[in-house]
């Protein structure tokens, strides 16, 4: 069943985020090493500095199954890992999954 799979980040005072680098460079990194695992395809949304949600920049990705994006994590594809410092030297992603029951 499809999934969507939220990689979070949330707002910190003082945190650097490159939304350049992140949109142009991380994404299409993503996309190049996850789209065989069975991601069909992305969006990524700035929230508000004063959203009640907490966060700053949040992808949200659509899958497969939370199967299939488990194994890509598993896979643990350094360019992908490792390239999180490029964009975000200040804050760790936080993930999270979804299951999607319906769509109209």
């Amino acid at each position: 069943m499809v999934a969507l799979i939220y990689v979070s980040y949330p707002f910190v005072d003082g945190a650097k985020f490159d939304m350049d680098y992140y949109l142009n460079t991380h994404m299409r990194i993503v996309e190049k090493h996850w789209s065989p695992y069975g991601m069909k395809d992305w969006t990524v949304v700035q929230f508000q500095k004063d959203d009640p949600s907490g966060q700053n920049v949040q992808a949200v990705m659509t899958w497969d199954s939370v199967e299939a994006f488990d194994k890509a994590i598993a896979a643990n594809i350094p360019e992908v890992m490792e390239d999180v410092k490029h964009y975000s030297p200040d804050v760790m992603p936080v993930r999270y999954y979804a299951q999607v029951m319906a769509k109209g």
